[in-house]
């Protein structure tokens, strides 16, 4: 029967296109899906840009506030052996547009400061290797054009009423993390400095070293070692990422803090709430929970980076 036979072709197709017809559920939980990811990442991108501005201004901020307390104090109580924390010398160089006050100490929040005296090297203008280590971009970046130093460049610290000018006498060099003769005294008649930074820029991979002697028209004194036994030479030298496993906690905490922010507004505004209300307002809770959190994230990072 050519009608029935039509019939039942008709019924075929419809089950077909039932099939093959996408379901419209399973269509808004992928994009769902996709619509998240793609939010996620582009979250992700933002706060990296964030970090990043923190890390070259905001901790520069931080910086400048520590150097002004240390100016102070370097210019009226200089103490005559310093304990960790306290200003020792101030370093200048007109080569790279260096002029920073140096503190006793080489842990995070020392260098948080300024650049830091290492534990175990004598004071500016004594026998032995003065050993200094300082940031390179982030906290002012005070060692961040250590590399355009040159053999003949001049170094200068600043104690008191007296002044040591130390020169340059070979180029700049790398070494691995591990080699930490660098900052010690091996030759305890020559009074020598040695700049420590990290290199290349942005990583913790090797270590850029600058070496400089005291003029030869200066009598260097006996050492008076400063040894604060708050930090060893190798725990600076060899600190790569991650670090400081105490800032681990924080950071994990302040993240979920920071993403149930974002939820809980997203909802908000979902639910019918007027969005020029509820983000400045979230913004007022998120912001300062973000600034601290980067603080956190700063203390997993190479100590001298």
């Amino acid at each position: 029967n050519p009608r029935q036979a039509q019939q039942r072709a008709t019924r075929v197709l419809a089950v077909t296109d039932a099939e093959i017809a996408p379901n419209p559920t399973n269509r808004r939980r992928f994009d769902a899906v996709l619509g998240g990811v793609g939010q996620a990442l582009i979250a992700t991108g933002v706060l990296m840009l964030l970090f990043v501005a923190y890390q070259l201004w905001g901790t520069g901020l931080s910086e400048q506030r520590a150097q002004s307390d240390l100016k102070r104090t370097f210019s009226t109580q200089l103490p005559a052996v310093p304990t960790y924390g306290d200003p020792v010398t101030r370093i200048s160089s007109e080569s790279i547009g260096l002029n920073k006050i140096v503190v006793a100490g080489v842990d995070y929040k020392a260098l948080q400061k300024g650049p830091g005296l290492f534990d175990g090297s004598p004071l500016p203008g004594q026998v032995g290797n003065v050993a200094i280590a300082g940031h390179r971009t982030s906290y002012g970046a005070p060692f961040g054009r250590l590399n355009e130093l040159g053999v003949g460049d001049t170094i200068v610290l600043t104690r008191g009423t007296s002044t040591y000018t130390y020169q340059v006498y070979k180029e700049p060099f790398i070494v691995d993390p591990s080699q930490t003769d660098v900052v010690k005294t091996l030759d305890s008649t020559v009074a020598e400095l040695t700049l420590v930074t990290c290199h290349p820029k942005w990583t913790s991979k090797n270590r850029l070293i600058v070496k400089a002697k005291l003029e030869s028209s200066v009598t260097p004194q006996p050492a008076t070692v400063y040894s604060p036994s708050v930090v060893t030479v190798a725990t600076v030298l060899d600190s790569g990422w991650l670090h400081d496993t105490s800032a681990l906690p924080g950071a994990i905490v302040l993240a979920i803090v920071l993403a149930l922010l974002a939820v809980l507004s997203k909802r908000f505004v979902a639910r019918g709430q007027r969005a020029v209300v509820v983000y400045p307002v979230t913004a007022v809770v998120f912001l300062p929970v973000l600034f601290v959190f980067f603080g956190y994230l700063t203390r997993l990072m190479p100590v001298n980076m």
